[in-house]
């Protein structure tokens, strides 16, 4: 059982890193492909699915029970496109959505591994820890906020750019918040198991 649980233990702490060098290689190539974007083009392309009738008719179907109700079928949603003139504006909100994103992604590796290194070490209860977890948690729910931020900015720019686009597509899960609490809950366990080992060490 101990053989098993250090052999997950390496597999975590393996695939954090290959997480940290990718993410790192990921970030050159998106700052290299926007800053090339905003200088050889005029304007970028921009999509974003919309509430919008493409089709009014209905199609109905038939029913496989003579329990269902009438069952129809229309399309209320499509795609919509455009370029966008890469004004100062338009420039700054990309890099800083970008750079806001890739900056709490490698918060949360960089304190993952600390944290998983701690526990290869035999030292799961440390103050450190109880630091990283909540440093973790704060960054999982910052990665809901910073999507909900985007999505209000992609709202005004429609705003502001199309004339009866009908209504945006909110397509947000709030996974980060929960992540975010779930580790949090954590940290406070790790916090209770810190005090008692400080308080046993206190007693001897």
């Amino acid at each position: 059982m101990k053989t098993n649980s250090k052999w997950l233990l390496n597999t975590v702490r393996v695939i954090l890193s290959i997480l940290w060098y990718v993410n790192i290689v990921l970030i050159i190539i998106a700052f290299s492909l926007l800053t090339w974007k905003f200088i050889t083009a005029d304007a970028v392309d921009f999509s974003t699915p919309v509430k919008y009738p493409t089709h009014p008719e209905v199609i109905k179907l038939v029913p496989l029970i003579p329990d269902t109700g009438p069952v129809t079928v229309q399309s209320d949603q499509g795609m919509l496109k455009m370029q966008v003139r890469n004004t100062v504006g338009q420039i700054v909100t990309a890099y800083f959505f970008l750079i806001l994103f890739e900056v709490l992604v490698m918060i949360i590796v960089y304190q993952l591994r600390k944290f998983f290194e701690s526990i290869k070490q035999d030292m799961p209860f440390k103050y450190d820890n109880i630091k990283r977890l909540r440093i973790t948690a704060l960054c999982f729910a910052s990665l809901t906020l910073l999507h909900i931020l985007q999505g209000i900015s992609t709202s005004i720019l429609l705003r502001s750019y199309v004339k009866d686009y009908g209504q945006m597509v909110w397509s947000e899960s709030f996974t980060g918040l929960i992540l975010g609490a779930v580790i949090y809950i954590m940290a406070d366990i790790f916090r209770y198991g810190f005090e008692l080992q400080k308080e046993n060490g206190e007693f001897v």
